[in-house]
């Protein structure tokens, strides 16, 4: 089986992720999405929202929907730091035989080498690398200045495949679909009373349900 790891704080989930997602799916072949709710980044501060609340976002996000998909409680405990290699190892450790796709967005990319045990990770697992702003990477230009590290394979429509110098793949995919907006925008509108303004990020079940657990506010 084929799944991709989608992980972050979906603090709260917006039509951004539902959109990568209805891309990736199918482009890449994958039989499932892992979410992985992340309550404690060590990069940014400890959530207020609980586990359970962001559960409850992304199953409401995607009752209607035909995505095969699983919520994972690896992250979850919001008195611990959680970095992206530990939970991968885990999983990996855990004795799977599913194919797994680590999915990033190009900025998160350009930041790999800053994650805690970045280069093990990159020995772990293929990544898939989303795009909103074709100009934030050049895929060419990249491979050119890192070609001791990254080799082109193909390209096939949207989507680079790169084979890495720890024998992984790298596929860079560029978006059709682009949203620019983060969950943390998206609660400061809502803190700030613009409503009507979040209706443009959220579906109309997900504020809703914001709006009547009176998140952000």
């Amino acid at each position: 089986m084929n799944i991709g790891i989608f992980g972050g704080c979906f603090n709260p989930i917006h039509i951004g992720h539902i959109s990568l997602i209805k891309e990736v799916v199918p482009n890449f072949n994958l039989d499932k999405i892992l979410f992985i709710p992340n309550m404690n980044p060590y990069y940014k501060n400890q959530s207020t929202v609980s586990f359970d609340l962001i559960s409850n976002m992304i199953n409401i996000e995607l009752e209607k929907e035909s995505v095969n998909y699983e919520i994972s409680n690896l992250e979850s405990d919001s008195d611990k730091n959680h970095t992206t290699f530990e939970t991968i190892k885990s999983l990996i450790e855990s004795g799977t035989d599913d194919h797994l796709f680590l999915i990033l967005g190009s900025d998160q990319f350009l930041e790999l080498s800053s994650w805690s045990n970045s280069e093990l990770l990159k020995k772990l697992i293929d990544f898939i690398v989303v795009s909103r702003d074709p100009q934030l990477i050049n895929v060419e230009e990249f491979i050119i200045k890192n070609k001791d590290s990254y080799k082109l394979e193909k390209v096939s429509g949207r989507a680079h495949q790169i084979r890495t110098k720890e024998d992984k793949k790298l596929y860079f995919y560029n978006l059709e679909n682009k949203f620019n907006i983060s969950s943390s925008n998206i609660r400061k509108i809502i803190s700030s009373g613009r409503v009507a303004d979040a209706k443009k990020y959220l579906s109309p079940r997900v504020l809703d349900f914001i709006l009547n657990e009176r998140l952000y506010v």
